[in-house]
């Protein structure tokens, strides 16, 4: 009798209890969207535009695996990409370099400690109409015709806030663009000025004509050329060479630049999952893909298997 008492007693508890814990499945599996782990919930992370395609690539295919995780990209020029990470309005961005060591201080007075990924390499590519006079330069002479108005050659980039902008200041030691380099608003605009003007040269990400399966890359190839460089005369030299992927790897070609994830908010969100993502199989698989260098590469195993044959005897 005590017993029945006592189970009468907690009963309404145990009803209590089993009605939470239904109410909270039922919310979990109505709302998938509000849980926060790396592949559930809602993101937004910067990218730079010379980087839009790839991580648009990257993008689709993780969402297709993860049903519950949405990633909103935000393509950015690189200046006012990095604008947005001081002001905390965002807290990830896909980067054509690391930070650098006043913006790492920077980020530290704030008690933030920016975790950068190495996930790939790419180049700067120097493109040409297929009517231009010349197929290859050695490096000086590309970076005196950059710093010199006087040496008469021109350089188109699409957006003088961008990372290829940086890039090419850093190149040429100058903290503003000369004359000669001139900023449009697309990448057709300089594909168009190039052909006008046959004494000029397009400055542009190798990542949009990496990719040599794609219809557009292969139309891109049939009307303009890629030009060669050779590296630096106090380096080792390898001929005149061009961004492609085997010449990433040992950074032969003297305009290749690795690309970076960085993250400032260190949570364990759908960021953290993205990158994750992006750095693990199924990502380096989609950059190798592309024609750019991948970070990290499976591994491959071939087996060789001998066998004698038999001989047989008429």
């Amino acid at each position: 009798m005590d017993r029945l008492c006592h189970i009468y007693r907690i009963l309404p508890i145990l009803v209590m209890l089993l009605a939470t814990g239904l109410i909270s499945m039922i919310q979990c599996k109505s709302k998938p969207y509000e849980m926060v782990s790396p592949t559930t919930g809602n993101v937004k992370i910067a990218v730079d535009e010379n980087l839009k395609d790839i991580i648009a690539q990257e993008k689709e295919i993780f969402e297709s695996i993860y049903k519950y995780a949405k990633v909103d990209l935000l393509i950015l020029p690189e200046n006012t990409l990095i604008n947005n990470l001081y002001s905390d309005s965002i807290h990830g961005a896909f980067l054509t370099r690391n930070l650098t060591t006043e913006e790492l201080d920077f980020f530290k007075q704030k008690q933030q400690y920016p975790r950068p990924v190495h996930f790939a390499t790419g180049a700067l590519a120097f493109v040409v109409s297929n009517q231009y006079p010349d197929t290859a330069y050695t490096y000086e002479t590309l970076v005196s015709f950059l710093s010199d108005p006087s040496k008469g050659k021109k350089f188109i980039i699409e957006n003088n806030k961008s990372g290829i902008a940086t890039q090419v200041l850093k190149i040429i030691g100058k903290d503003s663009l000369p004359k000669n380099i001139y900023a449009k608003l697309s990448k057709k605009e300089i594909y168009d000025y190039i052909h006008q003007d046959l004494n000029s040269i397009g400055i542009i990400d190798y990542s949009d004509i990496s990719d040599s399966d794609l219809p557009s890359t292969k139309e891109l190839y049939l009307n303009n050329n890629l030009l060669a460089i050779s590296r630096p005369k106090d380096s080792v030299q390898h001929g005149y060479i061009r961004p492609y992927q085997y010449n990433l790897k040992d950074k032969l070609y003297p305009f290749t630049r690795d690309l970076y994830y960085v993250n400032t908010s260190g949570l364990n969100d759908v960021s953290a999952g993205f990158i994750a993502f992006v750095a693990g199989e199924i990502g380096q698989k989609i950059i190798l893909k592309s024609g750019l260098l991948p970070k990290y590469q499976s591994e491959r195993w071939v087996e060789f298997k001998s066998y004698s044959k038999p001989i047989i005897e008429k």
